[in-house]
């Protein structure tokens, strides 16, 4: 097998597609769908490098020295709110720690795993060796079955070409001798010999992407078994579950986060209207 069989792919949405490269025609395993970021230690990919930054708490205003009845009960509501606001920050801060252990148990189980089907790969099983011999296989039929499409259709041109040629020929003589009567047959002749090449370069074409089509899905297939032969390997298989349950666990704790975010910042959202009344009400000696 090729060298880069040693290559394992990049674990992307972690193992939830397939750890073949996504590159048609390559060598089997490598930094599959063009991505090859290597994010050892966090969890790369999931949408949360861009997250907004939390804006912090503000501070409510100090109370006058004999406020009124509105300002103090309003300044009881904004402590209430501020104190639920901090407890929503709270709880996000502890979503943000545990995403990065998260991302922590990743990086060392994807570590792990890399490392197992490398080991794999350097002394391959019969069964792995069976179905990297069947990709290859898919590959060197591709190839042979393609060129043979475009010599086909280098073969209309070689065909059909000189009868355009020719009547291209016989049209320059007709202008140059003014013949028109000629020249209306040479033209005709022309478009019918034209529409004869169209016609023959568009089956030929047909066939090339048919076939390109058909060994496209070929080769994903066995790539897929491939993928699924090393996967099921005893000295694969519970490392590829431990990396699949962290992306579970990701995932899950990832929409806590989202969602606890949003109640931060709807929480935030009241003491800032709070603080609002509460300078109005202080503005009014209420």
């Amino acid at each position: 097998m090729r060298n880069a069989y040693g290559e394992f792919v990049r674990i992307d949405s972690l193992e939830s597609r397939r750890l073949l490269s996504g590159s048609h025609g390559g060598d089997g395993f490598g930094l599959g769908h063009g991505d090859d970021r290597d994010n050892d230690g966090d969890h790369g990919g999931d949408g949360d490098d861009h997250r907004p930054e939390i804006q912090a708490l503000p501070t409510l205003p100090t109370l006058p020295a004999s406020p009124g009845a509105k300002t103090t009960a309003d300044y009881a509501t904004a402590t209430a709110d501020l104190a639920t606001a901090q407890a929503a920050l709270t709880k996000v801060q502890a979503d943000e720690t545990k995403l990065q252990t998260d991302g922590a148990t990743f990086a060392n189980d994807r570590g792990a795993l890399q490392a197992a089907v490398k080991a794999l790969l350097a002394a391959p099983t019969d069964a792995v060796k069976a179905a990297q011999a069947k990709v290859s296989a898919d590959e060197a039929a591709e190839r042979a079955g393609l060129k043979a499409d475009f010599d086909a259709i280098q073969a209309v041109y070689t065909k059909d070409g000189p009868a355009i040629a020719t009547d291209l020929k016989n049209i320059f003589t007709d202008l140059t001798t003014k013949n028109t009567a000629q020249l209306t047959i040479d033209k005709a002749q022309l478009a019918t010999d034209r529409t004869t090449l169209e016609t023959d370069i568009s089956t030929a074409r047909a066939k090339l992407v048919a076939d390109d089509k058909a060994f496209d899905a070929t080769e994903d297939a066995d790539r897929q078994a491939l993928a699924d032969t090393i996967n099921g390997d005893p000295t694969v298989a519970p490392l590829y579950a431990a990396v699949q349950a962290d992306q579970a666990t990701y995932t899950s704790d990832l929409t806590t986060l989202q969602a606890d975010r949003l109640s931060f910042v709807t929480a935030r959202n009241v003491v800032l209207a709070d603080i609002k009344a509460l300078k109005a009400d202080i503005a009014g000696n209420l």
